[in-house]
């Protein structure tokens, strides 16, 4: 009984972790409808007060990403010359 109780531990705990490390919050300031990813530069600034736990979330209650954000997800690897 013990072991299969230790072993749900340690699965549960390492579905817990996996869970926090991809779950990336998105920071959003309110007055101006902007969002932030966790890479971004502009991620803790002081309006953003609100959080939404995916892009879709935030985009669908109306919020955009910012200059930074976007340009990131626009990127595309350079192809090399030939």
């Amino acid at each position: 009984m013990k072991r299969n109780l230790s072993k749900i531990f340690i699965v549960f705990t390492m579905l817990f972790s996996f869970t926090c490390i991809f779950a990336a919050e998105i920071h959003c300031n309110p007055d101006t409808k902007t969002c932030h990813k966790s890479d971004c530069r502009y991620y803790n600034c002081k309006g953003c007060t609100k959080v939404f736990a995916s892009e879709e979330e935030a985009l669908e209650n109306g919020y955009k990403f910012c200059k930074v954000c976007a340009k990131e997800k626009k990127e595309s690897p350079k192809k090399s010359k030939k």
